[in-house]
């Protein structure tokens, strides 16, 4: 056997190992970000539902007791609707964004984008699973939305 038909005999071993590595570590089996926070809020003790009203196309969710009020949407990583979070947040007593589990005023673009890069990668190499999610949050003035355990949201997504 010559040099070459070794090297074509190991690029089609590469390329089958390769195929089927991405095939055994789809990440189909990964539940959904809004799957994740419905359970987040249910778990604390929150009635979830979606609402009519879409901004910029995308789905917002509120969550109720009987003394708070919240009105959640998810953030793309790389701030490309953040005028969403100002948008959502008119009329409104308080907003913030949670990302990571840690609560802030406006959304750490820089955080949320580098954090987006690195689990795609990870993601398309099978080694994770984890999808960046950034969410925004308006809540009215009796609720301390903010002390929610929302590192728990971090942990689940």
């Amino acid at each position: 056997m010559n040099s070459s038909h070794a090297f074509r005999w190991s690029l089609v071993v590469v390329l089958l190992a390769s195929i089927l590595w991405k095939i055994a570590v789809s990440s189909d089996h990964a539940d959904s970000p809004k799957d994740n926070l419905v359970d987040f809020f249910k778990r604390n003790h929150f009635e979830v539902s979606a609402i009519d009203q879409t901004v910029y196309d995308l789905p917002v969710l509120r969550a109720k007791t009987a003394s708070c009020t919240l009105q959640i949407v998810r953030l793309a990583p790389n701030g490309s609707n953040r005028d969403l979070f100002s948008h959502l947040a008119v009329g409104t007593d308080r907003a913030f964004v949670v990302f990571r589990g840690k609560v802030y005023k406006q959304q750490p673009i820089w955080r949320t984008v580098l954090d987006d890069i690195w689990y795609r990668h990870l993601r398309e190499l099978g080694l994770s699973n984890r999808v960046t999610t950034v969410i925004a949050i308006t809540a009215n003035s009796s609720c301390e939305a903010e002390r929610l355990p929302w590192d728990e949201l971090s942990e689940a997504s």
